[in-house]
């Protein structure tokens, strides 16, 4: 396995977890963390066989969480990944739902919203000559993969960004500066109406970058002609959807992101592959976004690397073919909906090429990015363990890739 300590070095032992550090990245300054315990990530590893439901893993990585930020009252908006049809792995974790909204509730929400707006595959909403033009709609493509039933047994509020309108929905988004956006991207008015705002992402290969976690979800956020300005002028593909999650709309309300891994989609993505159980199960939290994601791609190649398959459901592996499928992928969408993709000022798709999402930090074009908005790389974050202790082969691959001294 190569090491990573050309650029990532010296890290200690602290009690009850781990601290990873520094993490530095060509370029970008080595920080210290403005809050350290809530930029700290939480890694809980619960085995099936010890659980008396799968929600427990959840309530008992949040047990090591702040939600100090959440007042008797106020209102959360829960984004899950809800790209397609697709059963969990290939969306968000239902038990993460259920948990995530009792946790919430018990602790004094008012309103809880869960909610997406799923794949340009599986739904649109597009603006018409005359009037909207929709090619079915989330609400359906929930209902199929189980989150809509999740949020009703959950006693939250389901939210589909596709159900409100192309112009009267969204709204044109405060990008940080030197964005790569030509234009603001629109989000959903749903953003500036709750207090508070929790990810669900999940555990999961993408054909097109290579990833999809915390900072990738934002795509679900994005109208539809924002999502084809993504997809066509490809070159930054990775930088723009990160730069959403750090527009002032969404990250002055963002306070946590969670991951429940029960399965994880090793190859392929985002909608089919190879597929590992993840048991025992891995959760990850964090208030932190950047954080949790430079975690969460280490247990992701460590999954990749070391737990065997259990079934296949098809997909095209990430790699040097990336803008070839992006491209593709423009194409068909239009032929199989029915329905025009474009956006203002749209040419001939740009090419993109395939990040080392593996080689850590530096070669990680969407971590880079997201660090590079916050100022330089944390020089510790601190990983808190819940449940078991990790595995060796886990430990030996974070000590390679992070790296990890214990």
């Amino acid at each position: 396995m190569t090491t990573r300590r050309a650029f990532l070095q010296s890290t200690r032992v602290v009690a009850g977890g781990l601290v990873v550090a520094p993490l530095g990245c060509a370029g970008l300054p080595i920080i210290d963390p403005l809050d350290a315990h809530r930029d700290r990530v939480v890694l809980g590893l619960f085995p099936s066989s010890r659980l008396s439901t799968p929600e427990e893993a959840v309530h008992r990585t949040l047990e090591q969480v702040d939600l100090d930020w959440l007042r008797a009252g106020d209102s959360v908006f829960i984004k899950v990944a809800s790209n397609s049809a697709n059963t969990h792995p290939a969306t968000t974790s239902p038990t993460a739902v259920r948990a995530m909204c009792k946790a919430l509730f018990d602790r004094g929400a008012g309103r809880v919203v869960v909610g997406d707006q799923c794949g340009v595959m599986s739904a649109r909403l597009a603006r018409g000559e005359t009037q909207d033009q929709r090619w079915r709609s989330t609400q359906s493509v929930m209902e199929s993969n189980g989150l809509l039933r999740a949020i009703v047994d959950g006693g939250a509020e389901p939210h589909f960004f596709d159900d409100h309108g192309f112009d009267a929905g969204y709204f044109p988004a405060t990008l940080p500066s030197g964005s790569s956006w030509r234009r603001p991207p629109h989000i959903p008015r749903i953003v500036k109406e709750v207090d508070h705002i929790v990810y669900l992402p999940r555990l999961s290969s993408h054909v097109l970058t290579g990833y999809t976690h915390g900072h990738k979800i934002a795509v679900g956020w994005m109208r539809d002609d924002t999502r084809h300005e993504m997809h066509s002028d490809a070159g930054n593909i990775y930088e723009k959807y990160t730069e959403l999650n750090y527009c002032d709309e969404i990250a002055s309300r963002l306070r946590l992101v969670v991951t429940l891994a029960e399965e994880v989609l090793c190859e392929g993505g985002p909608d089919g592959g190879s597929i590992a159980c993840a048991d025992p199960r891995i959760v990850l939290a964090s208030s932190h976004l950047a954080n949790h994601d430079a975690v969460s791609v280490g247990l992701l190649t460590w999954v990749q690397q070391n737990l065997p398959r259990t079934r296949d459901t098809g997909g095209v592996p990430y790699g040097a073919w990336a803008t070839a499928s992006n491209t593709v992928f423009l194409g068909i969408v239009e032929a199989q909906t029915g329905i025009p993709w474009t956006s203002d000022g749209a040419g001939l798709p740009l090419p993109y090429w395939a990040h080392d999402y593996g080689g850590g930090i530096e070669s990680d074009r969407a971590l880079s990015r997201a660090y590079e908005l916050l100022g330089g790389v944390p020089r510790g974050i601190d990983v808190v363990l819940a449940g078991d202790e990790p595995p060796p082969s886990l430990r030996g691959h974070l000590e390679q890739l992070l790296p990890v001294d214990l």
